[in-house]
């Protein structure tokens, strides 16, 4: 799904193209819109934009003033600019700044859409190289890499960094961040994937995704990063010299601009990796920059809000460390020979992510598969059997105190003895699982609830995908899918029915005038408003003011 965002000063050009691009099936796109170049620059700012339709003539800033804003921040960005003159001195310097397409006003609704469907197929081809590309430039020495994650896994545990920066053996290291500046901090983690996967694949997905997000970072960003544990990706981020779009007058780094433009960033790359390496990935950012002696400090806040979101079952997080506050508020066949170690810890991964999803049968059989292993050890090693079987129940303890109701300690299904037995180990399992489908269920619930209450709260004002989707900490593209799974209908039906019974109501009970409705409801046009009143009602505003009044009328006569 691409991002379109519609800008001109004349709101119902604005709100017809929005309506019209909403209608057409056949593009799935997330329309957003704008009034003016300030407020379309508010939303470049914090949201990825693909598709860009701007008047050439606002007041304040041309569109080829705004074109330059927006690839600023987003370079792949596809532009169409809109006018109702026909100067050369335009139209040149629009080829000059590599617009894709420059349309009279004049010239109708199929001209634009042609031209967004070329500007379409345009970032098809580009997302489609960029694929190809990530398949790996893994062209590093041997010795730089490892030295890096040395010095950065010792910083996440709390070393100093001037001690590290001081250390003979990380003195010749080629970093690319300044010790004396602060840094921006983001942790990623795989989600999901389809299976057991081997040291060497994990290896590969990780670099992989360090791939995507460093294609997706701008120039004018310097990055390091680091896996963490096999688990975890950390990337340590600093604007460059040159990037003067983040900074004051009085060239202070602007680290809240920044943060919120990086978070904005990383949906494209959760949607790259999604497509072209098949992995859901979550991530935290820092609220702000950290010095490097607060790093390991910030990484264990960061952890610790992906360990709160993960509780609901949510996949696909993007969650920003200053907004957690209100997320905290709110939601077998028998082996005829031992396991090797390795083989062993596979499996404890794959029970643990089973038991995770609430994938019972996976779970269950995994179970019975590791209890087998375990005795099979304890007949022939019987230390390395302890441990194995400690390592075992301490996997399904782990999930317990995660997911085990409140009030539950003195239930017997609850409790867990040294030496259970395979059968009260499946009965366990079987209630872990059905205890976190209960928990994702209820978490699906509250996140539907909390996106109903948004689009109530804010029906006068912005409500387009990534908007909703940044009040959820949601990946704008996943939720529409998500919200749609969930209820059986689009969030654009739901909008729709939810503006036109607000409409209903305020004709009813109120003596607001039409225009006025409108713009309570977000409709800049009352012509807008009237068509779209008339399309999900069969009247316009009026006629249906005019048709509860008359039925007041009567039910008065009657009564007399």
């Amino acid at each position: 799904m691409y991002r379109l965002l519609i800008v001109d000063d004349e709101p119902a050009i604005v709100d017809g193209l929005v309506q019209h691009f909403q209608q057409v099936e056949s593009l799935e796109l997330d329309v957003c819109k704008a009034y003016s170049p300030l407020e379309a620059l508010g939303i470049v700012k914090k949201t990825k934009i693909d598709l860009v339709i701007s008047d050439i003539r606002m007041p304040g800033k041309s569109g080829l003033q705004l074109a330059d804003d927006i690839l600023f921040y987003w370079p792949a960005c596809r532009i169409i600019l809109l006018t109702g003159y026909s100067e050369f001195d335009y139209v040149y310097s629009a080829i000059q700044k590599n617009i894709d397409n420059y349309i009279l006003k004049t010239e109708g609704i199929e001209t634009i859409v042609a031209a967004v469907l070329a500007a379409i197929d345009k970032l098809d081809q580009a997302n489609q190289m960029q694929a190809a590309l990530e398949q790996a430039k893994q062209q590093l020495t041997v010795a730089e890499p490892h030295l890096k994650k040395q010095f950065f896994e010792a910083l996440l545990l709390g070393e100093k960094a001037l001690d590290l920066w001081q250390a003979p053996y990380f003195a010749g290291l080629s970093m690319r961040l300044s010790r004396s500046d602060q840094v921006m901090m983001i942790v990623g983690r795989m989600d999901r994937y389809d299976q057991v996967l081997t040291y060497t694949d994990k290896l590969n997905l990780h670099l992989s995704i360090q791939e995507v997000l460093q294609q997706q970072l701008p120039s004018h960003f310097h990055m390091e990063s680091v896996v963490h544990d096999s688990s975890l990706l950390v990337w340590f981020i600093q604007p460059a010299e040159e990037a003067g779009m983040f900074k004051s007058g009085e060239g202070i780094t602007q680290w809240a601009d920044i943060s919120e433009y990086l978070k904005g960033m990383l949906e494209p790359v959760q949607d790259q990796c999604r497509i072209a390496l098949n992995a859901d990935v979550s991530f935290a950012i820092s609220r702000a920059a950290v010095d490097w002696d607060g790093s390991a400090a910030e990484f264990e806040r960061l952890k610790s809000s992906m360990k709160k979101c993960s509780l609901f079952g949510q996949p696909m997080s993007i969650i920003h460390l200053g907004d957690m506050d209100e997320v905290i508020q709110a939601e077998r066949p028998h082996p005829s020979a031992e396991l090797s170690t390795g083989m062993f810890n596979k499996q404890l991964d794959a029970l643990q992510r089973s038991l995770e999803t609430g994938d019972e049968g996976a779970a269950a059989k995994l179970t019975s598969e590791l209890y087998a292993h375990v005795e099979v050890n304890l007949s022939s090693n019987s230390l390395i059997g302890m441990e194995r079987y400690y390592q075992f129940v301490l996997v399904i303890i782990t999930q317990m105190t995660q997911v085990r109701p409140s009030g539950a300690s003195d239930d017997e299904a609850w409790t867990l003895d040294l030496g259970a037995s395979e059968e009260q180990l499946l009965a366990l399992v079987h209630k872990l699982c059905a205890q976190k489908k209960e928990q994702q269920n209820k978490g699906e619930h509250l996140i539907i609830e909390r996106i109903h209450r948004f689009i109530a709260e804010h029906l006068g004002r912005d409500l387009s995908l990534a908007r909703i989707a940044e009040a959820v900490y949601f990946n704008p593209s996943y939720l529409s899918r998500f919200y749609k799974q969930l209820t059986g209908r689009t969030l654009s039906d739901y909008m729709n029915a939810t503006r036109a019974d607000a409409a209903r109501q305020m004709l009813e009970e109120t003596q607001m005038k039409v225009n006025e409705i409108a713009l309570r409801l977000g409709f800049e046009s009352p012509s807008y408003f009237t068509a779209f009143f008339r399309k999900m009602t069969g009247s316009t505003p009026q006629e249906f003011r005019e048709s509860v009044l008359l039925r007041r009328d009567r039910k008065e006569n009657r009564s007399m």
